[in-house]
């Protein structure tokens, strides 16, 4: 099945404390999936952030739009 605990424990500590030194192996394949795990987080940040902006509109910009609105039918009124 593996190593056992007592060999992964064994080979984390030794007489001097816990060892530092670590090893790590990149493959091709893992290389691809955390370059592809990178662009997937990525893509979904930006997905969020464009549907809350355009499912939740700014309660500002209603309000310039119905100021805007307003102003123009002043300007026509006084115009004719």
């Amino acid at each position: 099945m593996g190593k056992s605990i007592k060999d992964i424990v064994s080979s984390l500590v030794d007489d001097d404390g816990i060892k530092t030194e670590v090893t790590l192996t990149m493959t091709n394949q893992t290389l691809t999936k955390v370059i592809i795990a990178l662009l997937a987080s990525g893509a979904t940040i930006v997905l969020v952030a464009h549907l809350t902006k355009n499912m939740f509109p700014n309660h500002q910009l209603s309000l310039l739009t119905t100021d805007i609105k307003t102003i123009k039918e002043t300007l026509k009124k006084q115009l004719k």
